[in-house]
């Protein structure tokens, strides 16, 4: 392992319970291929750190009017604009910030830091069953630094786990499954056009790589936006691609109507307007999955 080699960072949950097995140690990578228009952590997308702002924190007191370098703020009419164009993510507004608006999304740590905290938590991996999972952003677009984590990981005897779009070359991938106890795998979109429309880019090699992975640890994960992913031609798509991939796990995660709240940081918008899907409409889809000869679970 090489211990020295740093990865850009934007989290890290030492209690997740949704990203594999047993209490883990989510570690989320900044930088993602896709710009799926649900995305989560809009905060991931970005290759570089990268300041938001919490509005309802914000006093509009100036102060990092004052502080900032750059001449990034500006509050004009009780608004606290950002010019993030000029914005270096230096910190300076972040440190004099008396309420804590704002923050750096993004910091810089090594492979040998992230596997001795992983360390630290092995009586909870061992109580559990749980080890560590890389995330992101997208796992693959840090592979060297990725691979160095688990494999030092992996030395501790501690379980690991990747979440990837699988948008990557197939040996980017394969270097990051090899040191992997479980894959989780996202399928949005079987139709290319569709997954053009909503993710940002094609998912030929998504697909492509899903079929290298038969004979692996694989849980596929298909995000369930209304009227958009949880369809039923596209679900329908998805369960018979994995039959004919060999893959036969799925694991079906309702929308989450919170996503939304992370772009004001970022002054995006978010153009999804959605309600989660009831219980029933959950177990129906899962039932749907099991008549394809499928492994479902909800969430």
């Amino acid at each position: 392992m090489n211990e020295q080699i740093q990865g850009l960072v934007f989290d890290v949950d030492t209690f997740a319970v949704h990203d594999g097995p047993g209490i883990r140690m989510a570690v989320y990578l900044k930088g993602c291929p896709l710009s799926c228009a649900w995305c989560h952590s809009p905060e991931s997308q970005g290759t570089e750190p990268e300041l938001v702002l919490t509005r309802d924190r914000c006093l509009r007191c100036g102060r990092c009017v004052v502080a900032c370098p750059c001449s990034a703020h500006a509050i004009e009419d009780g608004h606290h604009a950002i010019a993030r164009e000029r914005c270096i993510a230096c910190g300076r507004c972040v440190a004099i910030c008396p309420n804590r608006a704002l923050s750096i999304k993004g910091y810089w740590v090594t492979a040998g830091e992230v596997v001795a905290q992983a360390a630290r938590m092995v009586p909870f991996f061992d109580h559990s069953g749980g080890g560590i999972t890389l995330s992101g952003g997208e796992v693959t677009a840090q592979a060297a630094f990725a691979a160095a984590v688990l494999a030092g990981c992996r030395e501790q005897g501690i379980h690991t786990a990747i979440e990837t779009s699988g948008a990557a070359s197939w040996e980017r991938l394969q270097l990051l499954v090899e040191q992997s106890d479980l894959v989780l795998y996202d399928i949005k979109l079987v139709d290319e056009a569709a997954h053009r429309r909503w993710a940002g880019a094609s998912n030929r090699q998504i697909l492509a790589n899903a079929r290298r992975l038969a004979g692996h640890n694989v849980q596929v994960r298909v995000p369930l936006i209304p009227g958009i992913t949880d369809t039923e031609g596209n679900l329908g798509a998805i369960f018979a691609f994995m039959r004919e991939a060999g893959l036969g796990t799925v694991a079906l995660l309702p929308y989450n109507t919170s996503a939304g709240a992370k772009y004001e940081w970022l002054d995006r918008a978010y153009e999804i307007e959605a309600e989660t899907q009831s219980q029933e409409a959950l177990v129906r889809m899962v039932e749907r999955a099991r008549a394809a000869g499928l492994a479902a679970v909800i969430g």
